[in-house]
């Protein structure tokens, strides 16, 4: 790609990548950046970052041959050719089997054979399903897609085709077209897949559209079985329940237990004075600063102090561009301390449901960092980081004299999402109207700090009826809003 001149001063040349800099590289990694190939006289300019996982992978958007490309650079010690020819086989696997996937336009390898390189077309104007997912706002617009998608799964299935490392993002959609992505998790057995082991894969496909989807899940396991030609018995129906369940367990298992360790998309920094997790997709200078030294946002000019209480104080900064907002819990006193110090930090507690709700499909507040201070080996002061919501709280958002259309629609969401709620055995604690937000017509939640996990369904049901009513009672003296969520209820 020729670099342009501005305002007659040429951009600085682009630098090549060494090894070295490569095995190292994070999110603040200098972009772009020029590889050259082995066997060809010639490079790969990288662009823009698509994925990372340091020390193993990179994926960016790049230029070859005034082609763009994506490009995939596999550089683990030892390991590299390993996942290249995994990710080879994977490709021959879905190319002779007719299933779409990008074209590999070159294989090959840079600095020394030590980084392996495959070169991908792009597919431009395309979404991941994953990302058409989290857009929606109502499972109907998308029922006619997930059936398709559906039916492409089947057909995998049908070819003996298992992706063991089946996500959302797995799927990328174009127009009328669905390309499968990811062929390193492939493999292919070239005879239909048995029915238990299609159930399986099915279930952990279903486990990923979250909690209140179960009527669509009918819907779809009702496609797949006319597409496999089955004769479904009830053993398969509790068999495929049985598989949800168990995908979703160990799903938020496995997720769980990323939360607090270095992992793909989370960092931790530990030191005795400090515990430090974070998301590596915000790893910027300001953000690196903010990590620090989180005091110091509190009193730059452009920070909007939304709450200032004595067990906690909530800011709207601004870092790299983004906003956030930042909630630091307050240690009152001594006593209070000592009350809190042993226990995990309220901190720690928000950005674990946030994580475990979003898993789950319960729209609430990207968490983004979590910091706790220690003193003497014991938890002090602590902060959590969430990427910021532009929308209004219900209060706002519901004007009695302005009742709208979407109102009623709106309406719905939020009442089924608190009995998606319900359905994770969790309740908010503290439903008043500003702690929902409304963003482009969908509900999402915030201040977990009152949530609690509940060990029984007649717990849960207990603790649902409490929410409900606290809820309603925020439209005492609005009767037109009050009757509106109470259809619903």
């Amino acid at each position: 790609m020729v670099i342009s001149c501005m305002n007659g001063m040429q951009n600085p040349p682009i630098e090549d990548m060494p090894l070295k800099k490569l095995f190292h590289a994070n999110y603040m990694m200098k972009m772009p950046f020029h590889l050259k190939l082995d066997t060809h006289d010639c490079i790969v300019e990288c662009e823009e970052l698509i994925r990372l996982v340091p020390g193993k992978r990179l994926v960016t958007l790049g230029t070859w041959n005034d082609k763009t490309v994506v490009a995939k650079l596999f550089y683990e010690r030892r390991r590299a050719i390993r996942h290249a020819m995994r990710e080879l086989a994977g490709i021959e696997i879905l190319t002779v089997s007719g299933v779409p996937t990008p074209k590999l336009l070159y294989y090959g390898t840079a600095q020394k054979k030590r980084v392996h390189v495959l070169l991908f077309e792009y597919i431009s104007e395309s979404k991941s399903l994953e990302t058409v997912w989290q857009e929606k706002k109502d499972l109907r617009d998308l029922a006619l897609l997930m059936q398709a998608v559906t039916i492409e799964l089947a057909t995998q299935h049908v070819l003996g085709i298992l992706q063991h490392d089946l996500h959302l993002k797995n799927f990328l959609l174009k127009e009328n077209q669905i390309f499968t992505l990811d062929a390193g998790s492939i493999e292919c057995s070239h005879t239909p897949l048995p029915k238990k082991t299609s159930l399986d894969h099915l279930g952990l496909f279903f486990s990923q559209l979250g909690v209140g989807t179960e009527e669509l899940q009918q819907t779809l396991f009702e496609v797949y079985t006319k597409a496999r030609g089955w004769l479904v018995k009830k053993a398969d129906v509790a068999y495929l329940e049985a598989a949800i369940r168990k995908w979703n367990q160990r799903r938020f298992q496995q997720y769980e237990s990323k939360l607090t360790r270095h992992c793909t998309a989370f960092a931790r920094i530990a030191w005795p004075q400090v515990l430090i997790m974070y998301d590596r997709t915000y790893y910027l200078p300001e953000f690196k600063a903010f990590l620090a030294n989180p005091e110091n946002v509190f009193q730059q000019k452009n920070t909007v102090i939304l709450k200032a209480g004595r067990t906690s104080t909530v800011a709207k900064v601004t870092l790299d561009n983004k906003n956030f907002v930042v909630k630091r819990y307050n240690i009152k006193n001594i006593t209070h301390w000592l009350r809190r110090c042993f226990r995990p930090t309220r901190a720690f507690t928000s950005w674990r449901l946030s994580h475990l709700l979003r898993l789950f499909g319960i729209k609430t507040a990207k968490p983004v960092a979590f910091i706790e201070k220690r003193f003497l080996g014991l938890r002090h002061k602590s902060y959590f980081v969430m990427e910021y919501i532009n929308g209004a709280h219900l209060g706002e958002y519901f004007q009695e004299e302005q009742l709208k259309d979407t109102h009623e629609a709106v309406a719905l969401r939020i009442m089924t999402l608190f009995k998606n709620l319900a359905k994770l055995n969790m309740s908010h604690g503290d439903l008043k109207m500003t702690n929902i937000l409304i963003e482009n017509d969908s509900p999402i939640l915030i201040d977990l700090d009152g949530m609690k996990e509940h060990c029984s369904k007649k717990e849960t049901a207990r603790a649902y009826k409490k929410e409900i009513k606290r809820f309603m009672q925020n439209w005492t003296t609005r009767p037109l809003i009050k009757k509106l969520f109470a259809k619903w209820t």
